[in-house]
């Protein structure tokens, strides 16, 4: 019985259908045709299906059900449209032919809207064939797969073979990133996450790299999302020609005093030649990361590992200028607490600092244990006692490749002191303090006064301070002027006389362990200086912080006198010619400055100059650094000298760091700048650029870098030029390879 059907009748038991043309095949089949309209009756088995179709054939005792000609099937949270359809309503399962589909991802794109390309977050699929095999999972067959739903999506994965569940992952075999039809990655397997979660589980897309020591490379990446509180990545970089790498980061926060983080990596380099030399096989390890957390008892824990098996490994692979410039690797951890006015802290740390020819310096303490107790006021009177000892193992160990000497010892420390506020005025503070300090080492000084002996040594002194802050003098202005509508210049001169009595046992006292703690007895310093400050207050106005005052400009000068000449080598207020300036009564002249003439710029300044030096040592050192935030430039920039080098009295620093990042149109697009040259070498050590493009569905990021390594004996290349690219795709994230390229982490 074929027939012509008003919209709206209802031939078909359990839907309700629309079309032109009717047919009754038999008792259980049924076909319609043209413009074809099915929809589930609401509360039926059948609900939640919809199809659409210029002609339809479906048997209503089993389900099955076929279609062709504009085929579209719905459901709430998909929509397939096909060529021809096999279906089978009641498994609600079946196989589109030339097929294309799309799917919501529900709350996972809705926080995530940036990244997609329409206001609907969905994902699109298309397909020779499409086979429905669970509620929310799809098979495709010679296909495609891209979350940019665009007319003309930016990218989509082609694949062979792909399996997609919505809510959870797609499954793309023999896949290749296509960028605007434009090939880009061929990957054999991938994981795609599209959980409603935002922190999905998932490989991430790779990047290339390619340097002039390390060759050609792939780096790849795992995410695993474990929970909210958690996750891992596990890394994988091929060096086409030098080797492999395997690694892995693990990362948690269960509150803000209980999280940490950890890195492994492993590097297995085989034998090459590289710049006409034979680079050796060998194998290295590197391990990073930190914790705090928080104990019952008012205790907290915190440690942190830097380690390292091969300086010269980390010289060359690392990206990061500062890490590639460090040689020291660190073990520390430590217990701490504090109840009222008692301070514990127990302390375990071990650092030890390479040179380039593989000799070291291990420095620490293993283990150390401090505590204070202060501002335990005594009865009626003005005095308040506090009380600070110490007591551990100090590590220093001199290595060489044939030798090692270890002159650690045990140390014992404690100070029980007074202090006396004398005057408490606004413009006058007078403080007077008296201690007593006692100090144990297990070893001392023979009579060589060179030679570290196993012989026990106690020093033992008393210290007096007065400190005097002030008068301090202030007056207000009225400029009215772009800066400032009100001014206020305060200033402040300090003075200090500190008088520390004879040490018995001075010449005995181990100095190579003893690090920072040289002292020189007998001795009276007075210290001087006066510190202007300048202070603004600008009238309400649309900045959030206008309307409250300040810190313009501050300046502080200062210096000191010593009446024996000695102890001003080791005053370690004063850094730039600490140990290797010669004997003075005078100590350098101290300046130090920092300003913010708007509140997107700070300019801070430190500079040491001593009058008695020789005349090309007078300028000891100065450091300037600068930075300007703003919402589309951030940049920094260093320029520090030193006279005196860390490790050598006759070896001088004299550099300059910058570094700049711009992002134009809601950072969508930007890059970075970072350089630093050796001023008195006339060298650029390092230079690196890095370029972003983001679209509304994928981005690209490239990066061009270069090292100079002429100094550096253990590394075959003078210089070492290095390209890395990587690409971001909607809902999947980027990364950083172990190394940093790119200057950031895994995102």
């Amino acid at each position: 019985m074929v027939a012509a059907a008003p919209a709206g009748a209802q031939i078909v038991p359990g839907w309700n259908a629309q079309s032109f043309t009717q047919e009754q095949i038999d008792a259980d089949r049924v076909r319609l045709m043209r413009e074809v309209e099915i929809e589930g009756e609401p509360g039926s088995a059948n609900a939640g299906q919809k199809f659409f179709a210029d002609d339809l054939e479906l048997n209503t005792k089993t389900g099955e059900l076929t279609a062709r000609g504009n085929v579209t099937f719905r459901t709430p949270t998909a929509q397939i449209s096909a060529d021809s359809v096999t279906f089978n309503t009641k498994t609600r399962l079946g196989t589109f032919s030339i097929a294309s589909g799309i799917a919501s991802l529900g709350e996972r794109g809705e926080r995530n809207r940036s990244m997609f390309g329409t206001l609907e977050p969905d994902i699109y699929f298309r397909g020779e064939a499409i086979e429905k095999i669970g509620p929310d999972k799809y098979r495709i067959r010679n296909g495609a797969f891209t979350t940019c739903v665009q007319p003309t999506p930016r990218w989509e994965i082609v694949s062979g073979n792909a399996t997609i569940n919505l809510h959870d992952y797609a499954m793309l075999r023999n896949a290749v990133i296509q960028v605007k039809d434009v090939p880009v990655f061929y990957i054999p397997i991938m994981y795609y996450p599209i959980q409603d979660d935002d922190r999905a589980t998932g490989l991430l897309i790779p990047t290339y790299g390619a340097s002039t020591a390390r060759g050609q490379s792939i780096s790849n990446a795992f995410f695993w999302a474990i929970n909210r509180s958690q996750d891992a990545t596990i890394f994988h970089d091929w060096l086409f020609s030098r080797g492999t790498g395997q690694g892995a980061e693990y990362r948690y926060m269960f509150a803000p005093q209980s999280q940490g983080s950890f890195r492994y990596y492993f590097l297995d380099e085989k034998e090459a030649v590289i710049n006409g030399r034979t680079q050796l096989p060998r194998k290295s390890t590197t391990v990073t990361g930190g914790l705090s957390q928080g104990l019952p008892f008012g205790l907290s824990a915190r440690a942190r590992v830097d380690y390292f098996t091969n300086v010269t490994v980390q010289q060359l692979y690392n990206n990061n200028f500062q890490d590639a410039s460090q040689s020291t690797r660190t073990y520390a951890g430590g217990i701490s607490g504090a109840w009222r006015g008692l301070a514990v802290n127990g302390t375990f740390q071990r650092v030890e600092s390479f040179d380039n020819l593989g000799n070291s310096v291990v420095q620490g303490s293993e283990p150390g244990m401090t505590a204070s107790f202060s501002g335990y006021k005594i009865g009626p009177l003005p005095l308040y006692a506090s009380i600070n000892a110490d007591a551990g193992r100090v590590l220093y160990v001199q290595k060489t490749t044939t030798t090692t000497n270890d002159l650690s010892l045990m140390k014992a420390d404690i100070v029980p002191s007074l202090r006396a506020p004398l005057s408490t005025l606004p413009f006058l503070q007078v403080n007077a303090t008296a201690s007593y300090r006692t100090t144990y080492f297990s070893e001392s000084l023979a009579a060589d006064k060179r030679t570290q002996i196993e012989t026990p040594v106690t020093r033992k002194y008393a210290d007096m301070r007065v400190d005097v802050v002030g008068p301090v003098f202030s007056k207000v202005f009225n400029p009215n002027n772009a800066i400032a509508d009100r001014l206020k210049h305060i200033i402040e001169p300090s003075y200090s006389v500190q008088r520390r009595t004879k040490i018995a046992s001075q010449d005995f006292i181990p100095r190579a362990a003893g690090g920072y703690d040289t002292i020189i007895g007998g001795t009276t310093q007075v210290s001087y200086g006066v510190a202007n400050r300048f202070l603004v207050r600008k009238g309400s106005g649309a900045d959030p912080e206008a309307g409250g005052p300040r810190e313009l400009l501050t300046v502080n000068l200062r210096q000191s006198y010593y009446t024996d000449e000695r102890a001003s080598q080791f005053d370690s207020s004063y850094s730039y010619g600490y140990q290797y300036r010669k004997p003075s009564p005078f100590s350098p002249i101290s300046l130090t400055a920092r300003a913010a003439p708007t509140v997107p710029i700070g300019v801070d300044f430190r500079l040491e100059y001593d009058p008695t030096s020789a005349a090309e040592k007078k300028l000891l050192g100065f450091g300037l650094n600068g930075v300007m935030r703003t919402g589309m430039i951030e940049s920094t920039t260093g320029w520090s000298r030193q006279a005196y080098g860390n490790t050598s009295s006759g070896r001088s620093n004299n550099y300059i760091n910058q570094g700049t990042s711009l992002r134009f149109r809601d950072g969508r697009f930007g890059g970075t700048v970072t350089f630093n040259y050796d001023i008195g070498r006339s060298k650029l050590l390092n230079h690196r650029y890095v370029g972003f493009y983001s679209a509304q569905c994928c981005g690209v990021s490239v990066e061009y870098q270069e090292y100079d390594y002429s100094a550096n004996t253990n590394i075959l290349v003078p210089k070492d030029r290095r390209f890395n690219m990587s690409f971001t795709l909607a809902g999947v994230g980027s990364f950083s390879n172990f190394f940093g390229a790119f200057g950031g982490g895994t995102y």
